[in-house]
């Protein structure tokens, strides 16, 4: 299950973060499982898959602005969320997070940076916006074919 939250940022601009969680079905299956607490997998060693996933889509899949990717600690078994800036996308994604999972959520997010368009914008403006219509908006036809493109990019990364 997806949950979108909409803040307003200190400028005029609005910020969006689509929040994943973990699906039920998956911590049922035993699938997506945490490790250790870490300081950050995007720096240093290991997470070798992950951060050649990330060059291919920084090459492949530009986005609109710039893409941030940082991790931190995310409440409630959130794995990651995006947040539109007035000049670039900041995707955070769980410190706790296997590789795996990494990938998976950064494919998700990063679908979210290639979709964004100036309907969800309007929308995280109005402070009367009923959020399932946010959300479903969030996860529309422009996220979907984000999503495709995506994940085939990825299917081709080396």
């Amino acid at each position: 299950m997806l949950r979108v939250a909409m803040k307003q940022a200190l400028s005029s601009a609005p910020v969006i973060a689509c929040r994943m969680r973990l699906p039920a079905w998956r911590g049922a299956l035993g699938v997506g499982n945490f490790e250790a607490p870490r300081k950050s997998f995007t720096a240093g060693s290991g997470f070798s898959h992950f951060k050649q996933v990330l060059a291919h889509l920084r090459e492949t899949c530009p986005a609109a602005k710039p893409v941030i990717v940082r991790t931190s600690w995310l409440p409630n078994g959130n794995l990651g969320e995006c947040i539109r800036r007035p000049e670039r996308f900041v995707i955070r994604l769980c410190d706790k997070l296997n590789e795996i999972m990494a990938v998976e959520t950064l494919l998700h997010e990063w679908s979210h940076a290639l979709a964004w368009n100036f309907t969800l914008d309007a929308l995280a403006r109005n402070p009367h916006v009923d959020r399932e219509k946010f959300e479903a908006e969030a996860h529309g036809e422009a996220w979907g074919c984000a999503y495709s493109r995506v994940w085939r990019e990825f299917l081709n990364c080396p």
